[in-house]
């Protein structure tokens, strides 16, 4: 059991940690010197009841206990903190694992995963295991040798009766193995209840914006009183249903004691017992069943724990977007779409597909624009560029080279991306800029900011650079957040840049600002965009026309509009929505 617990750590954490081996010997040394008392004892009553205790005697008895006592104490001093900086060590070595593995996964199976489920398993998964590990490993230990040193003394002093205290022990081990198997179900519906509860709670408070703004309170609080009532079935359900089988377990283990009495008292009616001899079984039964069955519940939430270690493990076995054996470096800095097909589902087909067969050329230094109708795969084809994803078919190529035979590190070193939703961190505004290149002095960062139109507003701030941020920058505009991602792409310096038209969702004073910072960070770079509005793009070098995942058109505006295809009715649409104005009915 332990060595199983043991096994499960190493394999999430990658590595062992001498401290945690250390620290579970003192444990086992611990649970020697906790069996050692009782030996002492038995020496004590035996020299009572044969009446050749002496003062001296007692006195030497009583200072060995003492000792014994004080060498557990040091014995527990010296693991503990062993045990808890191992465990606490390799832990945090498994955190940092999967989240090393997150950033490697492709990001279509990341996208199909709730938010709350991955956090449950980075926090109350991982939490679970910890403690386990933690309190569950030491104690164990501890308990196990001193009670098979026990055991092993009690049968040194009569075979007989310990094995009629040991007789029942087979029925209570099938009772803890049946236990386990009403537990079980309960437990998953547990897990369960708590993925549901975590997500109905970042819902609610996500959503309270909207719950004000339409008066859907009463149905947002139903929701999520619903829930939560899920999750206290739940638990209620993990504490009742195995509680007759566990309450079994212990009135077996208790028979023992029973059997052991009246099998005692009958030998020493036939004066085939020492009453001494029973006296220390007596003494020294009630604390072997106790610690027998803690060591049962131990093993309960072992298997409990086994359930939130397969939901860990199972996200460990997700594979990665796979490295080239033998790493490529681009020749160039275009970029080349060669029959590119790609859904997010794995194995899609037909109408799943997202992009179908397309080719296209991006050349080295210059500006395409790609452009067509809500949901015909615009940032789908952009996002492949960074490898974001892995085409099904066809190949996305940089430089010459396919991007799947470069390094993750070799592919972001060419590519830097500014989209519309920007991802700000907690953490001062330096901080959320030098993300764009950790080396970056301050006087750099700086610099970079004043290019991205971000340095005024920034230095109007509390603290300037040094003002802290909460998750998601909210204290600041859309059109300030997007300056600083702006800055973040000039500080990362890479050749090629792709955007998801940065203007489409801010007034008309902030998009002629990052307009200026976008022209800055475009220079002498293979800048891709994505356009929503076409007048944005018309004198862009090309432009490529997306519609339902494939590439129907491509040229420049004016080759474009005299074609007199797609591109010109969604060009004419928006002229004419430009013209719009909005009045009172009379």
């Amino acid at each position: 059991m332990i060595r199983a617990v043991l096994l499960a750590g190493w394999r999430l954490s990658g590595q062992r940690d001498v401290r945690l081996l250390k620290g579970l010997v003192w444990a086992a040394l611990e649970g020697g010197c906790v069996a050692l008392p009782y030996a002492l004892l038995y020496l004590l009553l035996d020299a009572l009841v044969r009446g050749s205790a002496s003062h001296w005697f007692v006195c030497a008895l009583g200072l060995a206990m003492l000792a014994c006592m004080a060498l557990r104490i040091f014995c527990g001093v010296r693991g503990m903190p062993l045990i808890f900086a191992g465990a606490y060590a390799m832990m945090g070595q498994a955190r940092l694992r999967i989240a090393e593995h997150l950033r490697a996964l492709p990001m279509g199976w990341l996208m199909r995963q709730r938010g709350a489920d991955l956090s449950a398993r980075l926090t109350s998964d991982i939490d679970l295991i910890e403690q386990l590990w933690s309190h569950f490993l030491g104690a164990s230990l501890s308990a196990l040798v001193s009670s098979a040193l026990l055991i092993l003394f009690l049968s040194f002093l009569d075979w007989q009766l310990t094995l009629l205290l040991l007789a029942t022990l087979p029925l209570a081990l099938l009772l803890l193995t049946w236990t386990q198997r009403t537990m079980s179900q309960p437990g998953r519906r547990l897990l369960s209840a708590n993925l549901a509860t975590q997500t109905a709670l970042l819902e609610y408070i996500e959503g309270i914006a909207v719950f004000r703004c339409f008066g859907r309170w009463g149905m947002a609080w139903q929701r999520l009183e619903h829930i939560l009532s899920q999750q206290h079935h739940a638990m209620l359900s993990l504490e009742l249903k195995p509680a007759p089988w566990l309450a079994g377990f212990g009135l077996v283990l208790e028979l023992g004691c029973v059997a052991l009495v009246w099998c005692g008292a009958q030998r020493i009616v036939e004066g085939t017992l020492m009453p001494s001899l029973l006296l220390v079984f007596l003494v020294l039964t009630l604390p072997l069943c106790r610690q027998i069955f803690d060591l049962g519940v131990s093993i309960l939430l072992l298997r409990f724990a086994h359930q939130a270690l397969a939901r860990v493990e199972a996200l460990l076995a997700q594979p990665v977007l796979v490295e080239p054996a033998v790493a490529c470096l681009p020749q160039g800095h275009d970029i080349v779409f060669d029959r590119v097909c790609f859904a997010y589902e794995e194995q899609a087909q037909g109408d799943a597909m997202v992009l179908r067969e397309v080719s296209c050329a991006m050349a080295a230094h210059s500006l395409t624009a790609i452009v067509g109708p809500s949901g015909a795969g615009k940032s789908t084809l952009v996002q492949l560029i960074a490898r974001l994803w892995d085409v099904h078919s066809g190949a996305v190529r940089i430089g010459g080279v396919d991007v799947r035979d470069m390094t993750s590190e070799t592919l972001h070193r060419q590519v830097a991306m500014v989209f519309q939703e920007v991802q700000l961190f907690s953490g001062s505004v330096l901080d959320n800029l030098r993300i764009g290149c950790r080396q970056a002095s301050r006087a750099e960062v700086i610099v970079a900011a004043q290019r991205a139109q971000a340095h005024d507003f920034i230095s109007a701030l509390p603290q300037a650079y040094d003002t802290p941020l909460d998750e998601g920058g909210t204290c600041l505009s859309g059109g300030e957040r997007q300056r600083i991602a702006i800055a973040r792409a000039l500080l990362k310096d890479a050749p090629i840049l792709l955007l998801d038209e940065a203007t489409a969702s801010v007034d008309p004073s902030a998009a002629a600002e990052i307009q200026r910072a976008i022209g800055e960070l475009a220079r002498g770079r293979t800048v891709v965009v994505i356009a929503h509005q076409l007048h944005s793009v018309r004198h862009a070098d090309h432009i490529l026309v997306l519609d339902q995942g494939r590439l129907v058109e491509q040229g420049r505006h004016a080759a474009l509009l005299a074609q007199g295809g797609l591109y010109e009715r969604l060009w004419r649409t928006q002229q004419q929505a430009r013209q719009w104005q909005l009045s009172t009915a009379k």
